[in-house]
């Protein structure tokens, strides 16, 4: 098999065993024959577009237990990328794919915990720039 072919093959299989996108720019069939490492581009769920929410959130009692409590949870749910959450500040911050969970849906999860939520502010990001 050629060299080019054997390379996109095991690319390929680390995409599919990595969760990660593959996107083409141009032709598909071109991409493999050329040696332009710009011709393929990977990017993670991490680099796509995500939104971000900051809230406000009483009724916490420590760090340990309440803060890191949400973070763990929010963080075993399909969509989360990233949850900053202070007992100190009362404070979270959530980074999330809107295509996988909603704000609605985060903001009822740490609600059903038996914490009051107010939402600060909510703004798309890209964590590319």
């Amino acid at each position: 098999m050629n060299n080019n072919i054997i390379g996109l093959h095991k690319e390929l299989l680390a995409v599919l065993l990595t969760g990660t996108t593959l996107v083409f720019s141009g032709n598909p069939a071109s991409a493999m024959e050329q040696e332009n490492k710009n011709q393929v581009e990977f990017k993670t769920q991490k680099e796509m577009t995500a939104k971000t929410l900051h809230l406000k959130i009483k009724g916490m009692h420590c760090q340990s237990g309440c803060a890191n409590g949400i973070d763990a949870m929010l963080k075993e749910q399909k969509g989360i990328i990233k949850s900053e959450t202070s007992f100190d500040k009362s404070y979270s911050i959530i980074e999330y794919d809107p295509n996988q969970i909603s704000e609605e849906k985060i903001l009822s999860l740490i609600k059903d915990r038996g914490f009051e939520v107010e939402v600060i502010t909510e703004k798309a990001t890209s964590v590319n720039s």
